[in-house]
């Protein structure tokens, strides 16, 4: 299998380096294993084969033009799979992901031009713009780092995004999310993919990368709301976060706000990009896992702390939303558990 990685202007060139390094691993382990060939092959190509510049500044020479991929013969398409650039403007303001954009058109064409022809395409975290961009993700939800879903949503309203999975396979069509783990875990799911899922473990242990990670839905849920200037929408938050053990009646404060109820459901979904009840829920379970990260409440106090009386409904919504059970979460993210632990440990006498 072939390995195409395509290298732009202000990529993310931490993950293209830690794609190779996978790669390597993954060859490594195969060898290993008895096998005579290795596994994978790769080459590193930009749109002129010229040296880029990705945004933490230490460039990246690569082997050829992609021009030069497009046309080589050599290996079957249906053996070639494209990684597209993660795009780190995509985390910034929607304006400079755009502007990105339009100056990758060209390479964007040629990826559609792959696509069409029966080759595979695999995205790691922001490139998923890239994929959208090419008309590629028409039909299949995307995925990326939690942080340029807002950005997402705004340039391609038409589009749906997996906040849920790590990885999907749509066939021809590969797309992880973002984060440090995003390259290895491509790597690992190709391995099982074009070889077996004993090889993709070992891999997966050489790299000492989690088989099955965390949910990436789990990492934005404590992050803050985007900004917006419908001051009666603030007021509805604010309301929302002062009163989260209450319960809370839309129509009540439509009333005290003196709109009607549908207005307000109206301008609060146009702001926020829920209605007010989906956003209450999420700030109930925002709530409920700073409380987890940093207190030893109980499950049942923590259910009460954010206005649900029933402790298993709770827990049944918690694990819904976020794919873990909050035992789960606090043992991954709670940093007063691990404080008061070791703080526990130093105070016990030493035994010899």
């Amino acid at each position: 299998m072939k390995v195409v990685i395509l290298l732009t202007d202000r990529c993310a060139g931490s993950l293209a380096v830690s794609l190779v390094d996978a790669l390597i691993t993954a060859n490594y382990c195969h060898i290993k294993s008895g096998a005579e060939e290795p596994l994978f092959e790769w080459v590193l190509t930009s749109m002129d084969g010229k040296p880029v510049m990705p945004f933490n500044g230490i460039p990246l020479t690569p082997d050829c033009a992609i021009e030069a991929v497009y046309r080589d013969d050599s290996t079957p398409v249906e053996d070639q799979i494209w990684v597209v650039p993660s795009i780190y403007d995509a985390v910034s303001r929607q304006h400079k992901i755009a502007d990105a954009l339009e100056r990758l058109t060209p390479m964007t064409e040629v990826v559609r031009h792959h696509y069409q022809r029966g080759g595979l395409l695999a995205s790691c975290c922001t490139g998923s713009f890239l994929l959208a961009s090419a008309g590629i993700l028409d039909h299949y939800p995307a995925l990326m780092h939690w942080r340029s879903e807002l950005n997402f949503k705004r340039l391609f309203p038409h589009l749906k995004i997996d906040t849920r999975s790590p990885l999907v396979d749509y066939g021809r069509l590969v797309c992880t999310t973002g984060g440090a783990q995003s390259c290895h875990q491509l790597v690992i799911h190709l391995v099982e993919k074009f070889h077996s899922d004993t090889l993709a473990l070992a891999v997966a242990k050489m790299l000492q990368v989690d088989r099955y990670p965390t949910p990436p839905v789990v990492y934005g849920v404590t992050d803050d709301d985007p900004g917006h200037n419908d001051e009666k929408v603030r007021i509805v938050q604010a309301r929302f976060r002062e009163n989260l053990h209450k319960p809370i009646y839309i129509e009540h404060l439509a009333e005290d706000l003196n709109i009607s109820e549908r207005q307000l459901v109206r301008r609060f979904r146009q702001a926020t990009g829920l209605s007010p009840l989906k956003y209450l829920q999420k700030e109930r379970l925002k709530r409920a896992c700073q409380l987890l990260e940093n207190s030893r409440l109980t499950s049942a106090r923590i259910a009460l702390e954010v206005g649900y009386q029933d402790e298993s409904n709770f827990r049944r919504l918690f694990k819904r939303e976020l794919g873990m059970t909050m035992e789960h979460y606090r043992s991954q993210f709670g940093g007063a558990r691990v404080s008061e632990e070791k703080l526990s440990e130093e105070k016990q006498p030493a035994r010899l």
